[in-house]
């Protein structure tokens, strides 16, 4: 070997001998052990670099996926306040109005003043009627507190009247017409009416069907105005009373929660004969009006066929298109208004339907059934007139309607029923229980004294009630 090839082995070596410590000492500054030489590669080695960090990319990247994040919770929030509702209503149905129920008020309290002294009611309605008496003494020494006391008991008047505003409403029946120009108009016939039974979703209004009769639709309005569609549930043909429904889907929280139902109290004559009463609705023909006065006679029978309806009279004025209720000083409606009844001796006061006698019409109505129907007009005999003329005791036909079940079994004018159904008839209230107790199809048995000669002839007849 050439010394010249020898140098240049030499000097190749210093060379690579400078690049191996110079890489070593790299190493030793990294804090990583050195990599020994592979004798495979000889001096030749690679390195794998990493592939350098794009900071911006993924910036995008985690901001795209927050995007995402918040646009997708947002969809799912909104689903679900969506769904939410209708997920309540299959797991948590809202409570239904099925109908209401009232205590039945025995006639012999309200006709036995010895029973009738021991009845709460009778207690509270004579202590009132002292007290008022002990007051009027008082203010008849004392013209100060005698103002400062009739002010005050209309204010506690005005305070009831407030009260009955929530369970009042407007029934408006919508009818559609045009007039001679081809114009569309709506035709509005309004009557009042009471809340008398209220669910989470739906509330039942009693009211006057002549108000709704052959209407296209019908609409109820609440106390603050706001208007919901309504539909007939059931209607009793012959006294009009009707019981609506109404959905309260669209209506607010507050007004819902604000709405009561109305408390149906006593029309006893021994215990309203007297009272003093609030006339409230439309006593005046215009929505909102009330007036004051007293009910000065709650015994008459009222002429409508197959019922032991009362008649209430009152002195105070009022419409002849008046409807509404009478509500006691306690906040309890005790009457229906009710001008088709009125007398022409004494027009231009207020009349009113007993509510005693309507409570199981109502439960009828309010469940969805209707009354039978037999077609008699009967009167209550009393029982010093039964004594002195030798009457059976029962219940006197004071008419026969033409073409009605009664008159196509034989039932006339002037027969006295005393058993109905195998149940003894004493008041009218009674056959018109019977009648609310069955429907329309049903035959029963009544049994009937028919005036002969100089007495009484005993008959049974069977009657097919439609």
């Amino acid at each position: 070997m050439s010394s010249e090839q020898s140098d240049w082995k030499d000097s190749l070596q210093d060379k690579l001998q400078e690049i191996k410590d110079k890489r070593q000492n790299t190493e030793a500054a990294d804090g990583s052990e050195p990599t020994a030489p592979d004798p495979g590669i000889g001096f030749m080695q690679e390195e794998i670099k990493k592939r350098p960090l794009n900071r911006k990319k993924m910036m995008r990247r985690m901001t795209m996926v927050a995007v995402m994040a918040a646009v997708f919770g947002t969809v799912a929030c909104l689903f679900f306040l969506l769904l939410e509702p209708i997920f309540n209503r299959v797991l948590y149905p809202e409570e239904a109005v099925t109908g209401v129920t009232y205590p039945e008020e025995t006639l012999t309290e309200e006709l036995t003043p010895e029973e009738m002294l021991v009845n709460e009611e009778e207690k509270a309605a004579t202590e009132e009627q002292e007290r008022i008496r002990e007051e009027v003494e008082k203010l008849l020494f004392d013209k100060t507190r005698g103002a400062d006391a009739v002010s005050r008991m209309y204010g506690a008047l005005r305070q009831v009247a407030a009260d009955a505003r929530y369970y009042l409403v407007e029934v408006s029946g919508i009818t559609s017409d045009t007039d001679w120009l081809n114009d569309p108009y709506e035709t509005r016939g309004t009557v009042s009416g009471i809340i008398i039974a209220k669910a989470d979703s739906e509330i039942q209004v009693l009211t006057y069907s002549p108000g709704i009769d052959n209407a296209e639709s019908i609409q109820i309005t609440l106390f603050d105005g706001t208007s919901i569609g309504a539909q007939l549930r059931a209607r009793d043909r012959v006294s009009g009373l009707a019981v609506l429904s109404a959905n309260l889907d669209n209506v607010g929280d507050g007004t819902k929660k604000e709405l009561t139902t109305a408390e149906l109290g006593s029309s006893s004559p021994t215990i309203v004969t007297g009272q003093l009463v609030i006339a409230a609705g439309r006593p005046i023909g215009t929505s909102g009006s009330i007036a004051y006065g007293m009910i000065t006679s709650a015994d008459g029978d009222l002429a409508v066929i197959d019922s032991g309806f009362k008649q209430l009279t009152t002195d105070i004025s009022g419409s002849k298109q008046a409807s509404g209720v009478l509500i006691n000083s306690g906040g309890q409606v005790v009457g229906i208004l009710d001008q088709r009844h009125a007398r022409s001796d004494l027009s231009g006061i207020l009349y009113a339907i007993g509510i005693t006698e309507c409570k199981q019409l109502i439960e009828k109505l309010s469940a969805g059934g209707e009354k039978a129907y037999l077609g008699v007009q009967c009167t209550d005999v009393p029982e010093d007139v039964r004594k002195r003329m030798d009457i059976p005791e029962g219940v006197y036909l004071s008419s026969v309607a033409d073409d009605s079940p009664a008159m196509n079994a034989g039932l006339q004018k002037g027969d006295i029923i005393t058993v109905m159904d195998d149940e003894d008839v004493h008041y009218c209230i009674t056959l018109s229980r019977v009648l609310i107790e069955n429907e329309a199809g049903s035959e029963i048995p009544i049994t009937l004294m028919r005036p002969s000669g100089d007495g009484y002839t005993e008959m049974d007849l069977t009657v097919t009630l439609e």
